[in-house]
């Protein structure tokens, strides 16, 4: 087995049809490891020294580990292409291969120009938390954040069969109230929506998350404009990749809720939206969800993630906890 660095954009986008297909077959991909996902936040937030590692055995390509260089003051830092705003971390590993995660760790580790080596939000399976620390490099391992999921049964089944009762009975009492507010509508993205109904839902995510956290006093995440821009270009991406996931309520014409998630390998991943806090008398983002969980059952997924953070309405649909990892790295002279 033989590793290459890339370390231009333009090698990046050379390697993206083999790349594509490395994920497609590696079973704990997650949309996060995408090329479509990936490349979308290297637009935004990429400096000028990405260092993609490439593994080939006898030309295949075997593994893609896709990291970058960020200089801070005091501290040169070695970090996942993705991080922050990826809910899951990896490298990309063929199925037949897992000691590649190990070669393309280590051959990381052996690069020059890094203080530390950061590698946070690796989840159980991941080949890069099982692939061992090189000699000569220091290692502190810590539990980062819970990670809800909620597991699926098989396709046909009800909403009903997986769900706590007090869920299902505020969820009916919602949609109740609802109808009496006037039609209830649930609009979709689907392969064949036009641009402008992926972005006018998008843009309702942003406007409903940020009315529920002025609400609390706060900012929420889509203050950002850089965060926001990022976001639309991921959608339209993983639009066109088939793995978007894109919900609007709408109850008596008005929209009160929306939902942004992926769907990939029969798992479905709820990563933002909001709603509109007033109508929280009918649990309209409650309502959304359950769609969410609806639509992925009918999908055949086997797993709905909450993704990060311990908020109480994940556990309120009977998510249990996975625990995320992070990795941090440091030359043992260097410590």
């Amino acid at each position: 087995m033989r590793l290459a660095r890339l370390t231009t954009a333009e090698a990046m986008h050379r390697l993206v049809p083999e790349w594509q297909t490395l994920w497609e077959c590696d079973p704990n991909a997650t949309p996060f490891q995408s090329p479509a996902w990936l490349l979308a936040w290297w637009r935004h937030f990429g400096t000028e020294r990405p260092l993609v590692l490439e593994a080939r055995l006898r030309g295949r390509l075997v593994g893609v580990l896709p990291l970058y260089l960020l200089h801070e003051r005091g501290c040169r830092k070695l970090l996942p292409i993705g991080i922050s705003l990826s809910d899951y971390v990896d490298a990309v590993i063929a199925s037949d291969l897992p000691e590649t995660g190990r070669l393309l760790l280590a051959g990381a580790l052996a690069e020059p120009g890094w203080d530390e080596c950061y590698l946070p939000d690796l989840r159980d399976g991941a080949g890069l938390l099982s692939a061992p620390c090189p000699d000569g490099i220091a290692e502190r391992c810590t539990a980062t954040v819970p990670c809800p999921v909620l597991a699926l049964p098989e396709t046909g089944a009800l909403i009903s069969d997986i769900v706590p009762r007090k869920t299902l009975r505020d969820l009916r009492q919602g949609r109740a109230r609802s109808a009496a507010l006037g039609p209830i509508a649930v609009e979709a993205v689907d392969p064949d929506s036009p641009a402008e109904t992926r972005d006018a839902i998008v843009d309702d995510c942003f406007r409903l998350h940020e009315k529920r956290w002025r609400e609390r006093g706060e900012s929420g995440l889509c203050a950002d404009e850089g965060v926001r821009a990022f976001y639309r270009d991921a959608a339209a991406a993983m639009h066109r990749a088939g793995m978007l996931r894109l919900y609007r309520l709408r109850i008596g014409g008005a929209v009160v809720a929306a939902y942004y998630g992926l769907y990939a390998k029969q798992a479905a991943y709820a990563y933002f939206g909001g709603f509109d806090p007033d109508y929280a008398r009918v649990s309209p983002g409650a309502q959304l969800v359950a769609h969410a969980i609806e639509e992925a059952i009918s999908e055949g997924a086997r797993a709905f993630h909450f993704l990060r953070g311990d908020e109480s309405y994940k556990y309120a649909w009977g998510a249990r906890d996975q625990w995320n990892t992070a990795r941090t790295f440091r030359a043992a002279s260097k410590c």
